[in-house]
């Protein structure tokens, strides 16, 4: 189904001119062994055309990264479960989990927009006042789950929400590879994300700002 949602659009993933350095074997074998040369050619060859896409679908570089790096953490699974069932190139499959990935996070965001929307017109409204307790409460809520993760995320989050590269974060943190900087800062995220939207006082608070 992926394959065929890809063809039907015609986007081309292999310029004519691009030389083939691995087999499609070697490809998710390096991807299963995490072997830092395929991970830089997948991301060399297979990562400008997500960019491209999400792009020109009103994204930017930094979520295209983020879109990516997910697209690579589902193939990653699949391949490790055995349940891959390529009809497709790879790099084919990829673009694919990509564009669907960035179709649901859009529809998520623009849901997510409207909400904020609606309670901004309360909340700004001249006669009425913000309340001050439900924003304490937010604040609070992402304290105490940021304060909960490990020194490395913090650490890393903080660079991230002060807009460092991921560049600058590897050479921070140390790491071997950009690859690696952008897989834990996007688990970072994750986790951060998924405590607080899994805390009942968000769940209330949610219901409130409807």
């Amino acid at each position: 189904m992926l394959c065929g949602r890809v063809v039907s659009d015609h986007l081309p993933f292999f310029s004519p001119s691009m030389m083939k350095k691995y087999s499609e074997e070697e490809l998710i074998s390096g991807i299963r062994n995490h072997r830092s040369e395929i991970l830089e050619y997948v991301y060399q060859q297979y990562y400008p055309v997500t960019e491209g896409y999400i792009i020109h679908h009103h994204g930017t570089r930094e979520q295209a990264k983020d879109v990516f790096q997910e697209a690579m953490i589902i193939l990653y699974k699949k391949i490790r479960s055995g349940d891959l069932d390529l009809k497709c190139k790879l790099g084919t499959y990829l673009y694919a989990v990509c564009r669907n990935t960035w179709i649901q996070d859009r529809k998520k965001h623009m849901l997510h927009r409207e909400k904020l929307r609606q309670h901004s017109m309360v909340v700004n409204d001249p006669g009425t006042e913000r309340d001050p307790l439900l924003e304490k409460q937010l604040s609070g809520l992402f304290e105490k789950h940021f304060s909960q993760l490990s020194e490395d995320c913090r650490t890393i989050l903080r660079m991230y929400f002060n807009h460092r590269s991921i560049e600058e974060i590897q050479a921070r943190m140390n790491y071997k590879d950009p690859h690696h900087a952008a897989d834990r800062k996007y688990r970072c995220k994750k986790s951060l994300i998924k405590r607080i939207v899994n805390d009942p006082l968000f769940k209330r608070l949610k219901d409130e700002i409807r």
